[in-house]
């Protein structure tokens, strides 16, 4: 089976061989709307339960890699808007004088921030290591 993404479906593609032409012919046995990603009853009746299981996989592992760039993307951001938070709380939100919900951002960042520094840990980015790691490209 093969998977051909195009702008709002997934066409899956069966290829089979055709002693005629002595190649390959492949054929579209149906597609996938990309915004629901459930499997037409068409595409089911189409195909064997080994291309089924092909298609579960392939849907399975696209949405794997489809979060897993999400999620890097939005580490990319995290320190400009981590940045952007203490400038808030430097100049706009001290004390008693702050917004209510400054507290309430406050309680949340910290609980958040405790959970990747563990995260961090464990994944083996010690803070030390990891300072030590920045003074050695800063230096020329």
């Amino acid at each position: 089976m093969q998977f051909r993404e195009r702008r709002r479906v997934i066409q899956v593609i069966r290829t089979t061989y055709d002693p005629a032409l002595k190649r390959g012919r492949s054929e579209v046995v149906g597609k996938i709307d990309k915004d629901a990603l459930a499997i037409p009853e068409k595409l089911r009746k189409a195909c064997t339960q080994a291309e089924m299981a092909e298609v579960e996989n392939w849907l399975a592992e696209r949405e794997t890699a489809l979060r897993t760039e999400t999620i890097r993307d939005d580490i990319g951001t995290l320190a400009a808007r981590m940045r952007r938070a203490a400038d808030y709380f430097r100049h706009h939100a001290t004390g008693s004088e702050g917004d209510e919900q400054a507290a309430v951002h406050a309680a949340d960042i910290w609980l958040a921030w405790e959970d990747l520094k563990k995260a961090m840990r464990k994944a083996g980015y010690a803070e030390s290591r990891l300072a030590e790691e920045q003074k050695e490209r800063s230096s020329p």
